[in-house]
């Protein structure tokens, strides 16, 4: 994998490629909005919503998720939220954002996916104060998927300048 440094920026690519970092940003955006809504019918989005997802619940007729139920959304989750990130990540540390801004944005996304794939299990074995953590985890996820998704988005088509690019004709 090339190693991304500071002589290579978003701002300095082709049309194409600005296009494929495009596209695959915006079917993640999708695939967030379709999470963000398949949560809110399956738990309100709210405590109470996710500890009786996850516990069961007399009002919904809901059984507590089995070990097996976990560990297979676990298992499906452990694999894909991280290459995404990772991806979107890569995208991000093409942009003119400083270091200390890839850095955090990097820690927090990473600590989100951490967060979102341990609450299930704490929840169901520990307490269900532990739906709070989950929330925060979403909230980390969806925040630093934003920043990480709206930069480059803004550094491709927005901003005008080029760095490297001067004097090409674009592609």
């Amino acid at each position: 994998m090339r190693n991304f440094n500071t002589r290579f920026r978003l701002l300095d690519t082709d049309r194409n490629i600005r296009l494929l970092y495009t596209l695959f940003i915006l079917t993640l955006f999708a695939g967030f909005l379709f999470t963000i809504y398949w949560a809110h019918s399956t738990t309100g989005l709210s405590y109470t919503g996710i500890a009786q997802h996850y516990l069961g619940s007399d009002a919904t007729f809901g059984e507590p998720k089995s070990f097996r139920e976990l560990a297979e959304t676990t298992h499906f989750h452990f694999f894909t939220m991280p290459v995404v990130f990772l991806i979107l990540c890569h995208v991000f540390y093409l942009t003119m954002a400083g270091q200390g801004l890839k850095l955090a944005l990097t820690l927090l996304a990473f600590g989100g996916v951490a967060i979102d794939l341990a609450s299930p299990w704490l929840i169901l074995y520990i307490s269900p104060h532990f739906a709070l953590v989950m929330l925060l985890g979403d909230v980390l996820m969806l925040g630093t998927f934003l920043v990480m998704a709206g930069w480059p988005l803004y550094e491709m088509w927005i901003l005008k300048k080029r760095l490297m690019a001067e004097g090409r004709s674009e592609e």
